[in-house]
């Protein structure tokens, strides 16, 4: 059953990328937590440029896809809000007790948080419009399909607006807009970021794609061989488990590279 009904795809390749964003963590603390000379490709233009932000966007439009799997959206963004708080909490912390500076302000979580309230307050919009045109005696519309161009528009709207964070950098001296990608000059370091342009539209963009490819909120692949299944198992277990996971891996990561150190492996 669960072959035709579980979306194995997407757990597949929402824990595909987690796994992958989880070993540029692991890369970074080798070389700017860790201080060793081993990596040195994360400062080369393919990796910033192209490699990491082919696994972030493959991991926001995937979660904006499950949006469409979701009973609801906008409690579920308050959950997200919530431990996101708590996230940036503890990393403050973390930063005045290690004495470095790896907070987190607006990162995947509060992005995910962001765009998830978003997309359940558009929904429960929709939901209204469909209930009133079904009181009224106007001829009806799909509110479904201008709700795809709508979150269309939107989406591309949002990925090419990170041309105003360009346009504007330097101006802007205030960390209120930081959310939105505007920082002001000698900001305090982060240990990661994640701003709204043009990250947020990719979400939107899988948003439109669930609406679309999932509207039986089941697997587009019924008929997947069991050695396939086999083979993604792993990943899917990271897609499902992947809120849990991102929280956890980074201490247990330090904890381990630290407790090597300790013992003098490196």
């Amino acid at each position: 059953m669960e072959k035709t009904i579980r979306a194995f795809e997407l757990d597949s390749l929402r824990g595909f990328a987690l796994f992958m964003m989880i070993l540029h963590h692991m890369i970074f603390d080798f070389r700017y937590l860790l201080g060793l000379k081993v990596f040195a490709f994360q400062e080369s233009l393919w990796f910033n440029h192209i490699l990491q932000p082919a696994f972030l966007i493959i991991f926001l439009v995937v979660s904006g896809i499950c949006c469409q799997f979701s009973r609801n959206n906008i409690r579920r963004s308050l959950k997200l809000f919530i431990i996101s708080a708590v996230f940036s909490l503890g990393m403050f912390a973390g930063s005045v007790i290690f004495k470095q500076e790896l907070y987190v302000f607006f990162n995947v979580l509060h992005l995910l948080a962001v765009g998830t309230l978003l997309y359940g307050l558009f929904s429960l919009w929709e939901e209204k419009m469909t209930k009133r045109q079904k009181k009224s005696d106007f001829p009806s519309f799909d509110t479904s399909k201008y709700g795809d161009i709508i979150l269309v528009l939107l989406s591309c709207a949002i990925i090419y607006g990170d041309q105003l964070t360009s346009v504007y950098a330097g101006r802007v001296q205030s960390y209120w807009l930081l959310p939105l990608g505007f920082l002001p000059d000698n900001y305090i370091g982060m240990g990661d970021y994640l701003p709204i342009l043009p990250w947020l539209g990719f979400f939107f963009a899988g948003a439109v794609i669930g609406r679309i490819a999932y509207k039986q909120k089941t697997t587009i692949f019924p008929r997947t061989p069991d050695s396939v299944l086999t083979f993604t198992r792993p990943f899917a277990w990271f897609g499902r488990n992947s809120l849990l996971i991102y929280l956890v891996h980074q201490p247990i990561l330090l904890a381990i590279l630290y407790g090597l150190r300790y013992l003098g492996v490196w």
